[in-house]
């Protein structure tokens, strides 16, 4: 976290990929690339001469955005607006920038910019940057086990009337997933979730609010499960998951999905 400005806050972050730069910038850049780690739905247009370019991200009803691209520098950097500021609504700014390392590799960095810095903000900034993390890992993934190859990305959704830390714990529960103990980043894990569905894999993420998991089943699929808000006594928290399948196993990246939806629908 960094800022020029102490009125207001930046998430930073970098993820060194497999990949060329031009491939990166694809990835950041093509809406059949972001639907493979960032979103379902995508879609984008480049600068063309004096006009500007654009992108469109959706994650489902009533949760799409429209951005012009401000900056559309190939391969070496994007950037555009991607939210507002709590207080004072002045846009927030995604920063993409791309530089090439050796072996055929790219680090590519993030500054998401301009967050009230006010401590009523704290759940705002905490959520971008817990959710850009495991979207990073959604990509580094993408290229280290399935680079180029067609995806999947199909979500699953519910808003049990519990505070957070009550429906990780019936999330991980024999009820549900069906884990035995604690899951922990880097463990296998095997597990037969409520909907009788037996998966393993290795767990990526484990800290309280979002849940990732390879899936062996489906040839390394991605499985993610992230819960918002919910942190005060009798708040509802909402839960938002996903499965991202690849190649000649994306097509059932949708029976998993509906799985989950039977999993999450008993949280509470």
């Amino acid at each position: 976290m960094s800022s020029t400005n102490s009125n207001t806050r930046d998430i930073l972050l970098s993820v060194e990929l497999d990949a060329s730069p031009e491939e990166v910038f694809r990835a950041v850049t093509d809406g059949t690339e972001i639907a493979k780690w960032l979103a379902p739905e995508a879609r984008s247009t480049a600068p063309q001469g004096d006009k500007k370019g654009s992108i469109w991200i959706s994650w489902g009803e009533g949760m799409s955005v429209e951005h012009e691209l401000e900056i559309f520098d190939a391969p070496k950097r994007v950037r555009h607006p991607s939210g507002k500021n709590g207080e004072t609504k002045a846009p927030l700014y995604a920063d993409w920038s791309i530089e090439a390392r050796e072996g055929g590799k790219a680090t590519l960095r993030l500054v998401h910019s301009g967050f009230s810095a006010g401590a009523d903000w704290d759940s705002e900034f905490e959520a971008h940057a817990r959710g850009w993390k495991l979207m990073l890992e959604n990509l580094r993934h993408y290229f280290a086990r399935h680079p180029k190859k067609p995806a999947a990305h199909v979500t699953f959704t519910a808003q049990p009337k519990s505070e957070y830390g009550a429906v990780w714990s019936a999330l991980l529960s024999k009820q549900a997933m069906g884990f035995e103990s604690a899951p922990r980043p880097g463990d296998s894990y095997r597990i037969t979730t409520s909907a009788g569905d037996a998966l393993s894999g290795k767990v990526q993420m484990a800290n309280g609010r979002d849940l990732a998991l390879t899936v062996s089943e489906l040839d390394d699929a991605l499985l993610r499960v992230s819960l918002e808000g919910g942190s005060k006594p009798g708040s509802s928290t909402y839960v938002y998951g996903y499965v991202i399948a690849y190649g000649d196993v994306a097509s059932r990246a949708s029976a998993l999905a509906q799985t989950m939806n039977k999993v999450i629908a008993a949280l509470s």
